[in-house]
C-alpha cells in the first residue's frame, strides 16, 4: 500500500515538473505568462504618478513660519508634488506643460493670516477635471489644516488638529469631524498593486497548465498518455500541481522583493492568510487553464485566448476598479467570478483591521479550487481518450 502510494506521488510529481520545466525552458511561454501582470503593474505605476502625483510649481515669496507650515502641509499631500520655482520659471513651466499649476505664497502671508485675510494664489491648467479638482482640494485642505485651522498658540492642545471648533479658529465658521476606517490613507499604488499579485497567480496558473496541454496535443503526447501506465487521477493532479507550483514560485519571487522594499506591508500576522488566498487562486486558475488548453489547438492561440480570459476574469473581479461603483448588472456578473473573492480577500487581508468577509471568500475560493480539480479530471479524461 505504502509502495503504491509512493509510486503515485512520484508519477504526479514528475508530470508536474515536466510541465513546469517546459514552461521555464521556453522564453516565449514565460513572456506570455508574465507580460499581463507586468503590464498591469506598469499601468498602475504610471497612473499613480500621472493622476495622483502631478507636478505643481511653488513660488514662495514669504518664508515666515505660517508660510512654511502651509508649504510643508502641501508637500505631504497625495494630490500633487511641489517643485520650487521663481515666478518667471513657473510661468515658463506652465506654458510648456511641465507643471499642472502654480501655487504662489504672497509677501506678507503671516500678517494676513493673523488678520484672517490670507490668500494663496493658485493658477491651474484645468484641461483635465480630475487634475484640477485634485489641486483645488489639496491646496485648500493644506492651507486650512496647516494655518487657518490652527488655534492660537496659548489655546493649542496636544493632538488637536483639523479645522478646530466652528467659528472660533477659522474664518469659514465651519467645523469638520473626520472619522477614518483605518489609521492612514492607503496610497493608490499600494491599493492597486495588491490585486496585481492575484493577476500574477491567475495568469501563471492558467497559462502554464493550458500551454502544457496544448503542447502535448501538438506533439501527440496527450493522446499517447492513454497508453501510459498512469491513472487519470494522477494525470490530472500532475497537471494541476504543475500550474500551481509555477504560480506559487512566481508570486513568491515577486512578493519577497516588494515586501523588502516596503510596498507590501500587511498587518502583523496576515502573511499566512495572504499566502492562502494566493494559493487557492492559483489552484482555481489551473482549472481555467485546463479548459483553455482543451478548447484551443495551438500554442499561439492558447496564449491569446488564455491572456484574454484571465484579463476578463481579473477585471470582473475588481482588480482595476471598485466593483461597487459599477452598474448593477455588472456587479451581479462580477460576483459569479472567483477572482472577485480573491481580490476582496487580498485587500481585506492587506488593508483592514478586521476581515469579516474573508471566511466566505476563502470558502468560495476553496469551492472553485475543488471544481477545478473535478472539471480538470473530466475534461482531461475525455481528451486523452481514457475511460471515465
Amino acid at each position: 500500500m505504502i509502495r503504491t502510494l509512493r509510486h503515485e506521488v512520484r508519477v504526479v510529481w514528475r508530470i508536474a515538473m515536466a510541465d513546469l520545466l517546459r514552461w521555464v525552458r521556453v522564453p516565449s511561454l514565460i513572456a506570455a505568462t508574465l507580460i499581463p501582470a507586468a503590464g498591469m503593474a506598469l499601468t498602475v505605476l504610471g497612473l499613480t504618478y500621472a493622476v495622483g502625483r502631478q507636478p505643481v510649481a511653488l513660488v514662495q515669496h514669504d518664508h515666515s513660519a505660517a508660510a512654511n507650515d502651509v508649504v510643508a502641509s502641501m508637500k505631504a499631500s497625495d494630490g500633487f508634488f511641489l517643485v520650487h520655482r521663481t515666478a518667471a520659471e513657473a510661468r515658463e513651466d506652465l506654458k510648456a506643460q511641465k507643471v499642472a499649476g502654480i501655487v504662489t505664497i504672497p509677501h506678507g502671508f503671516e500678517q494676513a493670516v493673523a488678520a484672517q485675510q490670507a490668500k494663496i494664489d493658485v493658477v491651474i491648467n484645468n484641461v483635465d477635471l480630475d487634475f484640477s479638482d485634485d489641486i483645488r482640494r489639496s491646496v485648500s485642505e493644506a492651507a486650512v489644516t496647516a494655518t487657518l485651522g490652527k488655534p492660537p498658540a496659548d489655546e493649542a492642545s496636544e493632538g488637536e488638529q483639523g479645522f478646530g471648533e466652528p467659528g472660533q479658529h477659522n474664518p469659514y465658521h465651519v467645523g469638520m469631524i473626520e472619522n477614518d476606517l483605518r489609521t492612514g490613507d492607503i496610497k493608490f499604488l499600494d491599493y492597486q498593486l495588491v490585486p496585481v499579485l492575484g493577476l500574477l497567480a491567475l495568469t501563471t496558473g492558467a497559462l502554464v497548465t493550458a500551454l502544457a496541454i496544448t503542447g502535448d496535443r501538438e506533439t501527440g503526447v496527450l493522446r499517447m498518455s492513454s497508453l501510459a501506465p498512469v491513472t487519470r487521477d494522477n494525470l490530472v493532479l500532475g497537471r494541476l500541481l504543475g500550474g500551481t507550483l509555477a504560480s506559487s514560485l512566481v508570486v513568491l519571487a515577486v512578493s519577497l522583493p516588494l515586501a523588502r522594499l516596503g510596498w507590501l506591508h500587511p498587518p502583523p500576522g496576515r502573511w499566512p492568510l495572504v499566502a492562502l488566498v494566493l494559493f487557492l487562486t492559483s489552484v482555481g486558475a489551473t482549472g481555467l487553464g485546463v479548459l483553455v488548453g482543451v478548447v484551443t489547438r495551438r500554442v499561439a492561440t492558447t496564449a491569446l485566448v488564455g491572456v484574454n480570459a484571465v484579463a476578463a476574469s481579473f477585471l470582473l473581479g475588481g482588480g482595476f476598479t471598485t466593483v461597487a461603483f459599477l452598474p448593477g448588472w455588472v456587479q451581479k456578473v462580477a460576483h459569479a467570478a472567483p477572482t472577485f473573492y480573491s481580490v476582496d480577500a487580498l485587500r481585506q487581508a492587506m488593508f483592514y483591521k478586521t476581515i469579516p468577509n474573508v471566511p466566505f471568500d476563502l470558502m468560495v475560493l476553496g469551492l472553485a479550487a475543488g471544481a477545478s480539480i473535478t472539471v480538470g479530471a473530466l475534461v482531461l479524461s475525455r481528451t486523452s481518450g481514457r475511460p471515465a
